[in-house]
């Protein structure tokens, strides 16, 4: 895919990057139909336990890229209208534990796609903007469910309605995100979440996704919760963790 690229590391993690630099990586509508796409396969591979997302280049995502999206808007309104929250809903819906790597620019719908995602850390020198109330749309996508659960009704309010951009260290004061590094530092960090998400046994991961996208759509019952530990004790490469885990302890 000439919009995406994807790599995988031991089987147990992949990397999906927006591969659109020279438009900093602006989501077109065929971008958006190839993380569909890549989405839909990872979602089928239960060797993958992490999934990453991150830009080509300097930056994470431009938002929408709105001259590529108004060709289609002509010819297939309703559905160009939708296919940012069909992918978006493809990145939220993935079985596996998702990490946003942000740098540089995180703009409009690049602010969905990474509040679609389950961690988000980025570079100090991030920007982020919410401008779609300037260019005379509203935010999209599911993006007001998305940060009102990220950040609270009252901060998502202010940043959808002003437009004010906001940096890293706003970012991490509100909550959009749970990390900061110095850009240089930035993989070497992605790296040893991912890793450290991906070594760790699969069925407490599944069930911990599961669990979060319950609370996200408030269907969440903690009477299943009993029932998940029990599995873990069955569960071959849960049970070796627990024993690795409590011989540590002694």
């Amino acid at each position: 895919m000439s919009t995406i690229e994807v790599t995988e590391a031991n089987n147990r993690s992949a990397r999906i990057k927006l591969n659109r630099p020279e438009r900093l990586n602006a989501l077109s509508p065929e971008l958006l139909r190839d993380l569909i796409t890549v989405c839909d396969g990872l979602a089928r591979d239960t060797s993958i336990r992490v999934v990453a997302l991150e830009g080509a280049g300097d930056a994470f995502s431009a938002g929408a890229d709105l001259p590529e999206f108004s060709k289609e808007l002509a010819s297939a309104p309703h559905a160009a209208a939708d296919l940012g929250r069909v992918a978006m809903e493809a990145v939220a819906g993935l079985p596996q534990i998702s990490v946003a790597i942000i740098q540089g620019h995180c703009i409009g719908g690049g602010i969905v796609l990474a509040a679609a995602c389950d961690v988000r850390i980025c570079s100090g020198d991030s920007r982020f903007r919410i401008p779609e109330l300037e260019a005379g749309i509203p935010l999209g996508w599911g993006g007001m469910a998305h940060l009102v659960r990220l950040v609270g009704e009252t901060v998502a309010t202010d940043l959808v309605l002003t437009g004010r951009p906001f940096d890293a260290e706003d970012a991490f004061r509100v909550g959009f995100v749970s990390r900061v590094v110095p850009a240089e530092d930035l993989a070497g960090e992605a790296g040893s979440i991912i890793d450290s998400i991906a070594l760790k046994a699969h069925h407490p991961l599944l069930v911990t996704k599961q669990q979060l996208r319950a609370i996200r759509s408030g269907s969440f019952d903690p009477t299943g919760d009993a029932e998940a530990l029990l599995q873990s004790f069955t569960d071959r490469e849960a049970a070796e963790s627990l024993r690795t885990y409590t011989n540590r302890l002694r």
